[in-house]
Order: C-alpha cells, then structure tokens, then sequence
C-alpha cells in the first residue's frame, strides 16, 4: 500500500490499472456513498443544509456513484425548499457564499436533474446559469452582481461547460470552449503560472496579495490551487466527443500538462487536497483520448483517492486551510471526491487494461 509521503519525499505511485486497485477504488467509492447517505433524511434533506449549502454536488455524485436513489430525493427536497421557480438558489443558507454568482453550485444540480430525468428543474436551472455567461466571451462571471464587477473565472467557466454538455446545450458549452482557449492562449508565463480570472478580453495578471490563491496558480510552488486545470480538460473532453473537434484534445491535453510538468508536492503534500480535479480531468482526457498517456495518471490518482479517504468514508478538505473541518465541510469534500472518483473508476473500467493482471 502506498503512503502518503513526507515532504522530502517522493510516493511510489502506481502507473498500471490492477484488479486490486479497481477494488480498492470501488470499496472507497461505496464508503464515501454510504458516508453521505447516512445523512440524508428521509424527505432528501441534507444534514446541515439549515446552515450552509454544503450538499449542491451530493445529487451528482450520488448518480454517477451509484445512489440514484438518494440522489432523487435530495433533488425532490431541493425543488421544494432550495430552488426557485426560476430555477435559482434561495437566499439564505441555500444560496452560494460570500456573493459569488451561483454557478458553481447551480451547474451540479443541473447535471443531477439531467441524469434523473428532471428535465423541468434542469432547464429551469439552466435558464438562470444563462444569465452569468458573457455572451461574448463565454466565461462565467464569478460575483452575483457581475455588473459590479464583471469578473469570469476558470472554475465556473468549466463547470459550466460541463453540465452544458450533459443538458445539451451546445450554445453555452461553445462559449466555455472560446473562453478556455483564450485563457491559455494569453498566458504570459507558461508552464509555470497559470492566470485564471478575466475581465472581459483582459486577463487579470494584477491583485492583491490576499486574493492571489485564486487568481494564479504556480506549478512550482506549494499549496497552489491545482485544481484549474483538470476541470477545464474534464469539459474539453467532452466537448470533443459531442463536437468531434479534435482542437479541443490538444487544448485539454496543454491544460493537463500544466500539472504533469508541476511539482510532486500536488500529490505528496498531506496537508493538500487541491490536486482532486485533476483526477476527474485525466480520467475524462482518457476516456475521449486513450492514446494520449493518460493511462498513467488516472492510476495514479485512483491511488491517491483511496489514500486520502478516511476510514469512516469520509474526505476532509485540505488541512492547510481548513484544519479543523466540521461535518460541512466533509459532506462538499467527500461529495466532490465520490464524483472524481468515480468517473476515475468508470473510465479505468472501460479500458481493456483496467480488467488484467499486472
């Protein structure tokens, strides 16, 4: 088994699918289900939603990681108590915090609303997501008073992308594609720092000290946000299999190489879970792309979801920022990483490797 390495170390992570570690990942996969099931109440609710909305990826996750069931009823309790007619999120402790356009969390209920047949919600959803895309550029604003302040962001554009593609709405997901390819064509320091705000056709390479951890990330560097990257290649790969674009494999395969060419501290840093999308981005690449080596680091980060789990099935979110986590912040985590880890799986699964020998 591998373990987690100190800081002047290097994990010996695996490069090859086993049975064992399909095993492993699917155990790991049903543990962080079950985690969230136990704290669904009977009519959907989720623990802790009077407090925070900490459950809006649970639906998606509990879909593709086998709980449709539970994912339908925290759906039905949603379109009762957290979502508007309009397809918004209610003020309060349902909406997204600190002012920030709902996107992110939006998008997930629309792709879970989707896949259960909910096509009402998930075009209502949709109707509202609509409303935080720049029409010419294609990003997705991150402030909900965007006209404050226009900012668009690599998260929520990619995310939108996503749930564009599940919804078919091919329109939106052509703007996260432009946006994307932008993005990465006016970088002026590649592959080392990635900008990931824009305002408008301008990338914001200038900001205070104190938002920095959301505005670049260095792959050099320690504790950085990862986790741009692999979102942005999880949406290109799919926006490549619908469009058959093959401009969008390479452009997925630049945004991964940001993280293959960065520092093993991603992966070996205990304190840090912020390389998780990246799984999901290399399990999406190889699915679309098998012949582009992404084999190799789909593996490798099978192996590192079932390190980081704990042994109650639950994942904490990185102790660098949050050292003491309470449940809330274990249900978005362990919610996020059962999604991650399971499209890991399902892509694993479909490889004619991922069912040999080693």
């Amino acid at each position: 088994m591998t373990t987690l390495a100190s800081d002047t170390e290097t994990t010996p992570w695996p490069t090859e699918p086993t049975p064992d570690l399909l095993t492993r990942i699917s155990q790991a996969r049903a543990k962080g289900v079950a985690w969230l099931r136990d704290r669904i109440a009977d009519d959907g609710r989720p623990e802790g939603a009077e407090t925070a909305n900490s459950w809006w990826r649970a639906p998606w996750a509990l879909c593709v990681g086998g709980a449709p069931d539970a994912a339908a009823a925290m759906m039905g309790w949603a379109e009762r108590e957290a979502l508007t007619d309009e397809g918004d999120l209610r003020p309060g402790p349902y909406d997204a915090p600190g002012g920030t356009s709902p996107v992110y969390h939006l998008s997930p209920l629309a792709i879970a609303s989707w896949l259960l047949g909910r096509y009402d919600t998930a075009t209502s959803i949709n109707t509202t997501l609509a409303r935080f895309q720049n029409p010419d550029t294609g990003g997705a604003y991150d402030l909900r008073d965007f006209a404050q302040d226009p900012l668009e962001d690599n998260l929520k554009t990619a995310q939108l992308g996503f749930s564009a593609l599940v919804t078919g709405d091919r329109h939106t997901a052509d703007g996260a594609h432009r946006w994307l390819n932008r993005n990465l064509a006016d970088q002026p320091d590649l592959p080392h720092r990635l900008f990931t705000s824009r305002r408008g056709d301008t990338l914001v390479t200038h900001f205070p000290d104190e938002t920095a951890f959301l505005r670049v990330v260095d792959f050099r560097a320690p504790r950085q946000a990862y986790f741009h990257p692999g979102i942005a290649a999880a949406f290109l790969a799919g926006y490549a299999q619908q469009t058959s674009d093959a401009s969008a494999l390479r452009l997925g395969r630049e945004y991964l190489a940001l993280t293959t060419g960065g520092t093993e501290e991603q992966y070996d840093d205990p304190t840090s879970v912020q390389i998780c999308k990246f799984g999901w981005g290399a399990a999406a690449m190889l699915t679309a792309d098998p012949d582009g080596g992404h084999l190799p680091w789909t593996v490798r980060m099978g192996e590192w979801f079932v390190q980081r789990q704990r042994h109650d099935g639950a994942w904490a979110p990185s102790s660098f920022a949050t050292p003491r986590p309470g449940m809330l912040d274990l249900y978005w985590k362990t919610a996020e990483h059962v999604m991650e880890l399971s499209y890991i799986e399902h892509a694993l699964r479909s490889t004619s490797a991922g069912t040999t020998s080693a």
